[in-house]
């Protein structure tokens, strides 16, 4: 039996994970309308992988956690700790951006910054957009739309991590909403784009929405914000124009 246990944990395992990086936009200054792309909010965070597993049983996997140069950040997220028991897999490797946000859904890049130097303060929020790994299986070479499919069959949303969700073709009307709601902007990724670690690739587009007047740490009710640390993000994502989470 335990033969066989570590043959199936060995077969659920992840890849060498200090040769995965995350793969990377190119910027454009204005957004556009495509058939061929999905359009995605992006609140400007630490761009991040979650590796989870390998486990015996779903959602029972060990957490870590990578920013893109590879350095580890597991132990100054412990709010992060027990991420697996929302993935339904053995094994899994995301792909999304950590932030802490204000009571309007809106990052606060002072108190991320302050969160990743290992200082106490408001609970982080991973939003996941990527699937790379899941269950011993690559899919690196798969297209986007096939990527997150998966992703949303085996993400659950909870208290500490969203699936982002994405429109299609519409991408006017989506930075136009991100922009009123003072966000970071939008991704633009071609629906049969492979995933290509490290590599900054025309596939992916970020467009930034012009700089905002004040700043998330300036809002009100800003700097004690209760509550799950992702709640904040559904509710602003509800106002964005998704026919469905």
């Amino acid at each position: 039996m335990a033969d066989q246990l570590s043959l199936r944990l060995e077969a659920d395992g992840l890849p060498d994970l200090p040769d995965l990086r995350p793969m990377l936009p190119r910027p454009l200054p204005s957004a556009f309308d495509s058939d061929e792309h999905l359009f995605e909010p992006w609140w400007g965070g630490e761009r991040a992988l979650v590796m989870i597993g390998p486990a015996e049983l779903a959602g029972g996997g060990e957490v870590r956690i990578h920013d893109a140069v590879g350095r580890d950040l597991t132990a100054v997220m412990p709010e992060l700790a027990g991420l697996a028991v929302r993935v339904a897999a053995r094994s899994a490797i995301l792909d999304g951006e950590l932030v802490v946000v204000d009571l309007a859904g809106r990052a606060d890049a002072g108190e991320l910054a302050r969160r990743l130097g290992g200082q106490p303060g408001r609970a982080v929020a991973f939003l996941a957009f990527d699937l790379l790994h899941l269950d011993g299986r690559s899919l690196l070479s798969q297209p986007l739309v096939r990527r997150r499919e998966a992703l949303r069959r085996v993400l659950r949303p909870g208290d500490e991590v969203v699936a982002v969700p994405a429109i299609a073709t519409e991408g006017v009307a989506l930075f136009d909403a991100a922009v009123a709601q003072g966000i970071a902007g939008i991704l633009a990724r071609q629906r049969s784009s492979p995933y290509l670690p490290g590599v900054r690739s025309r596939l992916w587009r970020y467009v930034a929405a012009r700089p905002a007047t004040g700043s998330a740490t300036e809002a009100e009710g800003a700097a004690d914000v209760p509550g799950p640390a992702a709640a904040p993000v559904l509710a602003l994502i509800s106002r964005l124009p998704f026919e469905e989470l």
